[in-house]
């Protein structure tokens, strides 16, 4: 009888496979940034970033803007040569 509630609980489970799967990911590609948020970069029709170098210092100084505030933290390590890929 005991091996029977065994086999019935391994078969209802599921196996450590199957939770540990990947969730899957979608990408959106933002074509323009919402109304009244901080633009730090702009991308040209020719596929050129021009960065506004001085909103992007001013914006990590002060930070006033807190959903602006990461973006600009990367873009001045990435710049600065300070930031480092995660291993």
């Amino acid at each position: 009888m005991r091996y029977v509630a065994i086999l019935a609980i391994v078969a209802v489970v599921p196996g450590p496979s199957a939770a540990q799967e990947p969730k899957p990911l979608k990408t959106l590609r933002i074509q323009q940034a919402a109304p009244g948020a901080t633009e730090l970069f702009v991308v040209d029709d020719d596929g050129t970033v021009r960065i506004d170098w001085e909103k992007v210092e001013t914006l990590a100084r002060l930070k006033t803007d807190r959903i602006a505030l990461p973006t600009a933290q990367v873009m001045l390590a990435i710049r600065d040569r300070t930031w480092k890929p995660m291993k």
